[in-house]
């Protein structure tokens, strides 16, 4: 009895020992041990302790910003040159292209020659893509040419642009998707033809939209008599009322197949 006694205090004496000093000694030489400077120096580079600091001032980081974003642009610039006789290599320079001009658009968002670059290099995409990618890349031109708009107001070329890039979507559209894109189409030339009422490719855009859209809902939807409405009284007003307008506009309203037209330039490169 006395040696099981004896040997279970000597048992508690061990465990209170233990349970002291991993709780309370251990931890606090681990901290000891953190705090005190390393025995051996951190590893420097060679000559890294004559190296000074550079400082950089934001004008200087603006204007070398710049300089990047325009480098981006000319080569893009230079692609766009290339696909023009590259045939079936076309869609690789454009991708390329593409990619160019989406790094200089990383480096300056707002940039209106790198958003209108943009919207006409994911057009000329469509063009030669399947229908599900080509309406894609129409709506990526859509927004590009949109903070064009943005960034510098009353261009006709981001009117122009986008409100072809909404009339080739819905073109690959059918039904209600198609309708509502080429209402997209008639809203953003009707904005284009408030910036530049004499610009024909905005007129003959829009009656293009108005008639794909008549194809598609009927001549006696109200939107389409709403659209056809305001387009007539613009053509009044172009030009004193242009005859040659009212002729063509009536024209592509009774053809048998709806009139395409391409995507003008909107840039004034060459």
């Amino acid at each position: 009895m006395g040696d099981w006694l004896f040997g279970t205090i000597i048992t508690g004496i061990v465990l209170t020992i233990g349970w002291v000093f991993f709780t309370e000694i251990l931890p606090r030489m681990a901290a000891d041990r953190a705090a005190r400077p390393p025995e051996q120096p951190l590893t420097q580079l060679p000559g890294e302790e004559h190296q000074q600091i550079v400082t950089v001032d934001a004008e200087t980081s603006i204007a070398s910003t710049k300089m990047t974003h325009d480098i981006f642009l000319g080569e893009a610039d230079d692609l766009l040159l290339q696909v023009r006789s590259a045939g079936m290599f076309a869609d690789n320079l454009l991708v390329d292209a593409a990619d160019k001009v989406n790094d200089a658009i990383k480096l300056r968002p707002g940039s209106f020659d790198a958003n209108v670059m943009a919207g006409e290099i994911a057009v000329k995409r469509a063009m030669l893509a399947e229908a599900d990618e080509a309406v894609g890349l129409l709506e990526q031109a859509a927004v590009h040419f949109a903070t064009a708009a943005e960034a510098k107001k009353g261009v006709i070329d981001t009117y122009v642009g986008r409100a072809w890039s909404h009339l080739e979507r819905a073109h690959r559209l059918e039904g209600d998707k198609a309708a509502a894109a080429y209402l997209d189409a008639s809203e953003v030339f009707l904005k284009g033809f408030r910036v530049s009422p004499q610009n024909l490719f905005i007129l003959r855009g829009w009656g293009i939209a108005i008639d794909g859209l008549a194809r598609t809902m009927g001549d006696r939807a109200e939107p389409v008599i709403a659209a056809e409405e305001g387009y007539r009284l613009a053509l009044a007003e172009h030009r004193g009322g242009d005859h040659e307008l009212h002729q063509w506009y009536a024209g592509i309203r009774e053809a048998d197949e709806p009139v395409r037209m391409p995507m003008p330039a909107v840039r004034d490169r060459y």
